[in-house]
């Protein structure tokens, strides 16, 4: 099955719902989700949409991240099963409430790492 296909059986299910789900593109910002879901109540969702198995790649994670500390919850459905569900779980939902998790794919956690000091001779050190 090809991304496309579960993308419009998602859009198809969003409607059914009362809802729409736009397509979202950034010209200012890569790596954000596919859907803008738009529901009764003002409730607002991010959607990734993925042929069955694959991924979100490292920047859509990160994006992730940003919008759901902003509040909005971000899925992933790389399924036709998981569609229902997102919007279940959307449906129930209320902003300001704790973000649905478990919903659709498995979204792997970004691992913050930091770059290890280097200690720079004593020749390239500036003068304060």
């Amino acid at each position: 099955m090809r991304e496309s296909e579960v993308e419009h059986q998602f859009v198809e299910a969003v409607r059914a719902a009362g809802g729409q789900a736009l397509k979202f593109t950034s010209q200012s910002m890569n790596g954000v989700p596919d859907r803008l879901v738009l529901l009764l109540g003002g409730k607002c969702a991010f959607v990734e949409l993925k042929a069955p198995g694959k991924q979100m790649r490292l920047l859509q994670r990160k994006r992730r991240q940003q919008l759901e500390a902003l509040g909005f919850p971000v899925f992933c459905v790389d399924r036709p099963e998981q569609i229902q569900p997102a919007i279940d779980a959307l449906l129930q939902w209320n902003p300001g409430e704790p973000i649905p998790q478990g919903i659709g794919a498995k979204i792997p956690e970004i691992h913050n790492t930091e770059m290890p000091q280097v200690a720079l001779p004593e020749s390239e050190v500036m003068p304060v």
